[in-house]
């Protein structure tokens, strides 16, 4: 998807201002809308200014297209091609230069080709006054500008010729502008050809023709006495949708390349410095601020969420040991408190688990009880299960009969061992008998 880009273009002259709202893609550019406004006695700047203002849809860069007059140039020579440093040596390599100092001054370069730069200036009390003027009147310019410094952007101009749009002379090479004058008054062919002979003094070569444009494309009348053929720039076939007929060609193209090079990033800004544009930067601040509140405020509700959660935890874990303590006292009533009852509980439910049913443990006493018979073995006072294990606890007659008792549980258990037998006053004998139960034997 292609990105757009809004800007709104105020050319201000001395009589008029004129405004163009462009959208700008890498391919193509629509006219949302434009006007022109004469200044007079009854209209005042402020009140044009104004009037657009109240009639600015969305959220254009606004471009501020100040008279070329305001502006000063030099032809610069210097061994590198990057304009970032270029603009950092500019203010020493024209220090001595120029009547004005560079601290006074706001500077631009525009690469002019072969190794060369144009250095423009302009007063920084002229652009500050100009900014203030506009902004009190209710548009502050992004961008400060002059319509001639994108004269290389006029569609269908060609790469190599002057061009002149009433206003201005532009001397362009390879596609780039190497030179401007400003005329104070109306331009006349005069006037252009003792420019263009200055240039050719100057060593400069003369253009092969000269392209009209603007007003003065249809009131040139003395075309003839220049020293170069003259032509007027036609609406390109391609941008026949855009400006409709050839009258909106000449008054908005000018517009329509300042929207071009903004876009292209090759506009000349002198908003630098002191004078540079914040009002986005704080813009962008309060976004920021906001963003970074409502993270604060997502993060402190995410902590609280756990706290909450935590507290739940512990409540639950509290009351969990609350009932596994009365669990034990009720299973284990005799028995003092444990250290771990939740492990004696384990033990306990692993004991029975040994035995799969209740039934299979009756099984195994009563065969106990066969076993034991009714004359050899007086009693059995314990039996103890665990897993596959059987633990046995009697009386008995006499050791012998102990004996024969443990042949007895031979076919019921896999492995017999008769503990300790102790002998008793009366004769009788107290035994203990292990063994492990068979496979299959519940």
């Amino acid at each position: 998807m292609q990105q757009i880009m809004d800007y709104l273009i105020l050319q201000a002259e001395k009589m008029r201002v004129t405004v163009a709202h462009f959208g700008v893609t890498r391919r193509s550019t629509e006219l949302i809308g434009a006007a022109s406004i004469e200044l007079n006695e009854e209209r005042s700047l402020a009140d044009a200014v104004h009037q657009i203002a109240e009639k600015i849809t969305g959220s254009p860069r606004i471009v501020l297209c100040l008279p070329p007059s305001l502006f000063a140039q030099r032809t610069v020579s210097l061994p590198f091609n990057d304009l970032r440093k270029v603009r950092e040596v500019l203010p020493a390599h024209l220090q001595g230069d120029i009547a004005l100092p560079v601290e006074e001054l706001v500077l631009e370069v525009m690469p002019a080709g072969d190794g060369q730069f144009l250095a423009l200036w302009a007063r920084k009390s002229d652009i500050r006054a100009a900014i203030n003027q506009f902004r009190d009147a209710g548009i502050e310019p992004q961008i400060v500008t002059s319509l001639p410094f994108a004269l290389a952007d006029l569609p269908g101009v060609p790469a190599e010729c002057a061009a002149c749009d009433g206003a201005t002379l532009a001397l362009l090479k390879g596609g780039r502008l190497t030179y401007f004058r400003s005329f104070n008054s109306a331009v006349t062919a005069p006037l252009i050809t003792a420019t263009l002979a200055a240039l050719e003094l100057s060593g400069l070569a003369l253009p092969q023709r000269l392209c009209l444009v603007g007003p003065v494309a249809g009131a040139f009348d003395d075309a003839d006495l220049l020293p170069v053929p003259a032509e007027v720039l036609e609406t390109p076939s391609e941008l026949g949708h855009l400006f409709k007929n050839d009258e909106t060609f000449h008054q908005l193209a000018g517009l329509y390349a300042v929207a071009r090079a903004g876009f292209a990033g090759t506009l000349p800004d002198f908003r630098q410095g002191e004078l540079a544009w914040t009002a986005g930067d704080a813009k962008l601040r309060r976004k920021l601020l906001l963003t970074g509140i409502l993270a604060v405020v997502c993060i402190v509700l995410l902590f609280v969420g756990k706290g909450l959660q935590y507290r739940a935890a512990v409540t639950n874990l509290v009351s969990l040991n609350n009932s596994v303590a009365t669990m034990y006292r009720e299973i284990f009533p005799g028995r003092a408190k444990a250290i771990d009852e939740i492990s004696e509980v384990k033990g306990e439910i692993k004991k029975l688990a040994g035995i799969e049913s209740s039934n299979g443990y009756l099984d195994i006493l009563k065969k106990l009880v066969e076993a034991k018979g009714n004359n050899s073995i007086n009693g059995l006072y314990e039996a103890e299960f665990e897993g596959r294990s059987l633990r046995v606890k009697g009386d008995a007659r006499s050791a012998q009969e102990v004996n024969q008792f443990k042949a007895t549980l031979t076919p019921m258990l896999a492995t017999v061992e008769l503990g300790e037998v102790k002998s008793r006053p009366d004769g009788t004998v107290g035994f203990t008998l292990t063994g492990t139960l068979k496979e299959g034997k519940k």
